[in-house]
């Protein structure tokens, strides 16, 4: 089979949420103090969940809107490496052995776990079960894990590694597909035999994070920073966010470029404080404590901090318990776990997380690992017998519309006519936990703010 330019090459799913780590994956460092600025309107923001979403039918091997992606059948036949008559062997890798970030990517194979579990409950895919490998590269052992998954594995699905270019030629040369939570690197972007559930444009960069909260925090519009990093991959990041807040008519004060690992935030911090930074948009970094109390030190309070949502998560929270934040913000491009009672499918993969691991993470990686588990699942399904690596990948790059069962909004999965979404909501911090900020998303469709606004055309400003 020819496979289409978009499956050859596929697509990163990016998002702020993921560029990469400067010791792993890009994450964001929160801040402290405290802003005595609120919204427009002088109200606090609201937490207010939107009307329930009505629930859908869901019968055994359902997900969400997605009907019988798992469930009985009689596929016969070893159509390809790690396929016989009852079983399929999938790989899932990440990173959580790291010594310098314990736990990283944990929720990759949670998700793996409990997808893996739930589906094969239903029947498997027309009837073969999942057999699963957790591969964990530590970080620096990508290569020989994709080595060791050549050996043995249909696909390698719903997992991600922080420095995953050593993947590309190991996995490329064994003909080995691919659909991945997320890609990191530019070699991994652009490798072969891959398809991704959320699709980017590399001239698009989604602003509307930051677009929301200068408009909910009106004087921040004159001078918001960027924390950005000096690792070449993580450069561009800084300039397309600056294009993209110079077109919404916000000056921006400054990119900071931090080093990978920096002993001293103070100098930093003071920076931001002296050149008139009155929001502060940061993507760099692996620890939200040292910056939050370098802020702290030198008495700078920016009026919001808008995190990426790799810091969605419990250790923000916990930090927040600790040291004082500002209003802090992640936006996100699906729905959250804390608003599981308002729509069934997040109640159903949180149901499906809490049955498989004693204590999962309910997080962004979480809902990026099920859109592809979801993807695949749905793909394989469709291929009954003929379970081959080009049917699946065809099938998974075909999609016009797809949601993950409604986790998120839709996309077109072909990179050769990709089509992400503008649509987002935002989350704000709490000391109790993150929480739907309505007043701030100011939706216009559901819960998402969909504004055309959200989505900027930028250049790629490749290295």
């Amino acid at each position: 089979m020819q496979y289409p330019k978009s499956i050859l090459h596929g697509r990163k799913r990016v998002s702020t949420s993921f560029a990469l780590i400067t010791v792993a994956t890009t994450m964001v460092l929160g801040g402290c103090g405290r802003s005595s600025q609120t919204p427009t309107g002088g109200q606090t923001s609201s937490s207010t969940a939107p009307a329930s979403a009505a629930a859908p039918t869901t019968g055994v091997g359902d997900f969400g809107t997605l009907k019988g992606i798992c469930g009985p059948g009689t596929a016969k036949g070893a159509t390809g490496r790690g396929v016989t008559n009852s079983t399929i062997r999938i790989g899932t890798t990440a990173d959580p052995g790291a010594a310098a970030v314990p736990g990283l990517e944990q929720e990759f194979f949670d998700v793996a776990d409990g997808f893996s579990k739930w589906c094969n409950a239903a029947g498997g895919i027309n009837g073969r079960k999942i057999v699963l490998d957790k591969l964990d590269a530590k970080l620096f052992n990508v290569g020989a894990i994709t080595v060791d998954a050549c050996q043995k594995d249909f696909m390698l699905v719903g997992g991600g590694n922080a420095f995953d270019s050593a993947s590309v030629k190991p996995r490329e040369a064994c003909k080995l597909g691919s659909m991945p939570a997320y890609a990191v690197s530019p070699e991994a972007v652009n490798s072969t035999l891959q398809v991704l559930a959320y699709p980017a444009i590399a001239t698009q960069y989604p602003i509307g994070g930051v677009r929301l909260l200068t408009d909910a925090f009106p004087k921040t519009k004159a001078g918001v920073a960027i924390g950005g990093s000096n690792v070449s991959s993580l450069i561009p990041t800084g300039k397309k966010i600056q294009e993209g807040l110079t077109q919404l008519g916000v000056k921006v004060t400054t990119i900071q470029s931090k080093p990978p690992l920096v002993a001293n935030l103070r100098p930093y911090m003071e920076e931001l404080k002296n050149d008139g930074s009155l929001g502060l948009y940061e993507y760099s970094g692996v620890d939200a404590t040292p910056e939050v109390q370098a802020m702290k030190n030198v008495g700078y309070s920016p009026d919001f901090l808008l995190l990426t949502s790799n810091f969605f998560g419990p250790e923000t929270v916990a930090a927040s318990k600790t040291v004082s934040f500002p209003p802090t913000y992640a936006a996100l491009q699906h729905l959250p776990f804390e608003l599981s009672s308002q729509f069934p499918v997040m109640a159903q993969a949180e149901s499906i997380m809490k049955t498989a691991v004693a204590k999962p993470q309910l997080a962004d990686f979480t809902a990026i690992a099920f859109d592809a588990w979801t993807l695949w699942a749905k793909s394989a399904t469709a291929c009954g017998s003929t379970l081959t690596l080009d049917c699946v990948l065809g099938k998974a790059g075909a999609e016009t519309a797809w949601t993950g069962g409604g986790m998120f909004p839709p996309v077109v999965t072909s990179p050769d006519h990709p089509k992400t979404s503008s649509c987002l909501l935002e989350m704000r911090l709490t000391t109790s936990g993150w929480v739907y900020d309505k007043k701030v998303t100011d939706p216009d469709n559901g819960v998402y703010n969909c504004d055309s606004k959200n989505l900027a055309t930028v250049k790629t400003y490749q290295q």
